[in-house]
């Protein structure tokens, strides 16, 4: 409500002291456009939009660089000159020297990027540099931490574009944002932080950015891993700091309390209340639409258990991801039964199709209740879908050099990275609600609602196709049925591949331990017979994916109560689009300053 109140009085001052003749310098707009190339360089395009009317140069300070250098600065200007770039700048130069000149001036920490204001007036000013050695190389994946903006005066409006060759989006990037209240999100390809508005000289604009895969070839290494620099970043971020502008409301209270400062204005001067309800109304409009999954008039609700008829065959076309999603969005088990599942359930499919193998590592006093087990990664060419890919991509990570994953390896490396087994989930979730869009069972529409003022604000709709319902009940109907199955009357006969297909879903459904022991007792050949033996392998596959949850679980808890933060909200932890932390990240290298002086 104080920026509300903030933003109402600077209109009414505009309107009575006519700002825009006797202004000093401000600056309407910056736009920045970041290209990265593939061996990690940024090419970097500023254009400042700005009304000056004193001073003698513009200056871009940038410190704390950690690998990184500037070069290539030029300058151009809205009649098309192209500045003289000299060797040296010197600051205290006066008004005409510095005229259609540009030049670095080193400082302690960094370099400051200068031009000459060289005319009075409405300028556009365009600023072209080279960040070499852009991305860095973690310990454990690549990334971006920098200040992108950080001026010493107040900027109109700014917006930063981020790109590459290759397309930017969830499947290999995730994005947070700090020091202002704007939002970060992906557009074609791009990534984009947009202030939504003005920019108060307390703020910034810092970008922390992950990329997935090695995307880049740069040489610039760190000694630091990307989850340090990750709690680093939310170290100064306050409890509650978090502007999700999807979700972004304006409480009636408000309202109404931003309308007693409109009266008091009003009561001054008639005139000014028209200013003040403009700017209400436009602050109450919301920055971006909303989407909602909607399930119709039954909503999620299922049927109760004694209600539930068994199901023979495997739900969701065998689709694992497809079965996760049902299950997660119908809550057929706890998420947590779920996550551990979907893990424990992959590792299985890899087992079954050869792509892995489960071996013990010790004999005779150990057992596999001590964890004495290893996964080998067998060399073959593997066709896995990039869910799968991407799980055995963080179990290869945590292996290590001799490409053999121990049990408490595994768990270790969780606890480090829990931010990627965060992710993994939340983007397993969105790409297959993206393919369900695909098949046409969630469909879309825009519907509008009446907020304050009578203004129409738009949320997009995602309706779930019925059918979603139906197979959550057949997964329940299935877990009736594999729960069951040893106490019926006449048991059917099933090969032994339709009998590794139920332990896999059982993995997911959180009863593969009680399957495993009716196998072993109904069928004593169906471990000479099928790679998921029950005595050693499905129990192995069980225990490593709760280690990796419980280890991600504890990752968690260590970094929320290092930063003395109370966040456990996916928005913070696995990144993604449309927010931004008003504090924080102030532990980054990049702009520090500047404006016209």
């Amino acid at each position: 409500m104080k920026k509300i109140i903030k933003k109402i009085l600077l209109c009414v001052m505009a309107f009575f002291f006519s700002l825009p003749l006797v202004k000093a310098n401000s600056i309407n707009r910056i736009d920045m456009d970041i290209y990265i190339d593939s061996d990690g360089n940024a090419s970097v395009t500023e254009v400042w939009d700005a009304y000056l009317n004193q001073g003698t140069e513009g200056y871009r300070p940038y410190t704390k660089l950690n690998g990184a250098s500037i070069t290539n600065f030029r300058v151009s200007d809205d009649s098309g000159r192209v500045y003289d770039a000299l060797a040296s700048w010197n600051t205290g130069a006066n008004f005409d020297y510095k005229a259609y000149k540009s030049g670095l001036h080193y400082i302690s920490q960094g370099v400051e990027l200068c031009f000459g204001i060289s005319k009075y007036g409405k300028r556009t000013y365009t600023l072209n540099y080279d960040i070499n050695n852009f991305v860095v190389q973690y310990t454990d994946t690549q990334g971006i931490y920098f200040d992108f903006l950080n001026l010493d005066q107040e900027v109109g409006a700014a917006r930063i574009t981020i790109h590459s060759d290759i397309p930017f989006s969830l499947d290999n990037t995730r994005i947070w944002a700090f020091g202002y209240q704007g939002s970060d999100t992906f557009s074609d390809g791009s990534i984009i932080l947009d202030s939504n508005g003005s920019l108060a000289v307390s703020q910034y604009m810092v970008g922390l950015i992950r990329f997935e895969d090695n995307l880049f070839k740069t040489a610039n290494k760190s000694n630091e891993s990307f989850q340090d620099v990750y709690d680093s970043a939310f170290s100064d971020v306050p409890d509650g700091d978090y502007n999700n502008t999807n979700n972004k409301k304006i409480e009636f209270k408000d309202i109404i309390f931003g309308l007693a400062i409109v009266i008091l204005y009003a009561a001054v001067n008639p005139i000014s209340w028209i200013i003040c309800i403009v700017v209400l109304i436009t602050l109450t409009v919301p920055t971006k639409p909303s989407s909602t999954l909607n399930f119709g008039a039954q909503g999620r609700k299922l049927p109760a258990d004694s209600e539930i008829n068994y199901w023979r065959d495997i739900p969701c076309n065998k689709d694992l991801e497809r079965a996760y999603w049902v299950c997660l969005q119908y809550r057929v088990v706890p998420e947590k039964t779920l996550n551990q599942g979907i893990i424990g359930a992959i590792l299985l499919k890899g087992i079954k199709n050869g792509y892995i193998t489960v071996t013990e590592t010790k004999k005779g006093l150990f057992s596999l209740k001590d964890n004495n087990y290893a996964i080998h990664f067998n060399d073959i060419n593997i066709d896995l879908n990039d869910t799968e890919r991407d799980l055995f991509n963080m179990l290869k990570d945590a292996a290590g050099y001799n490409k053999i994953l121990e049990a408490q390896e595994f768990a270790k490396w969780s606890r480090k990275n829990y931010i990627k087994i965060k992710d993994w989930f939340a983007t397993l979730s969105s790409r297959e609600e993206n393919m369900l869009e695909q098949e046409g069972l969630i469909t879309r529409r825009v519907e509008e609602t009446k907020g304050a003022f009578g203004i129409k604000r738009k949320n997009t709709i995602k309706d779930v196709n019925p059918n979603l319902k139906e197979e959550a009940i057949q997964m329940m109907g299935l877990k009736k049925f594999l729960l069951d199955f040893s106490i019926m009357p006449e048991r059917e006969y099933f090969e032994v591949h339709i009998w590794e297909e139920y332990l896999i879903f059982a993995m997911i459904l959180g009863i593969a331990d009680k399957v495993e022991e009716q196998f072993s007792k109904l069928y004593p050949n169906f471990n000479h017979e099928t790679l998921l033996n029950t005595e050693m392998t499905t129990v192995a596959v069980r225990s490593m994916a709760i280690l990796c949850y419980e280890g991600m679980q504890e990752g968690v808890a260590r970094a929320a109560a290092r930063s003395s933060s109370s966040y456990s909200g996916s928005s913070r932890d696995t990144g993604g689009g449309g927010s931004s932390y008003s504090g924080g990240g102030s532990s980054s290298g990049g702009s520090s300053g500047g404006g016209f002086r």
